[in-house]
């Protein structure tokens, strides 16, 4: 994560996980995201995860929100 001059941080992350531990079921899940800050107690999140999986690929990618507040 980077905090640019606009209070957005852009975010990128990599998952990867065997299902059975046989090595042949594979998730990949590649996360994009931004977080704006709209001051020290407020921040909006948003994120697009691309679940990859092997052998087969399954439709079944999220696109996630959340709002944190602090008091």
């Amino acid at each position: 994560m980077y905090m640019t001059q606009f209070s957005i941080q852009p975010v990128i992350k990599y998952e990867s996980y065997d299902l059975n531990w046989s090595g042949d079921e594979v998730n990949n899940i590649f996360t994009f995201g931004l977080n704006y800050f709209f001051n020290d107690w407020t921040r909006l999140q948003i994120n697009y995860l691309y679940k990859a999986e092997e052998p087969t690929e399954i439709t079944n990618d999220e696109i996630l929100m959340q709002l944190q507040v602090k008091f």
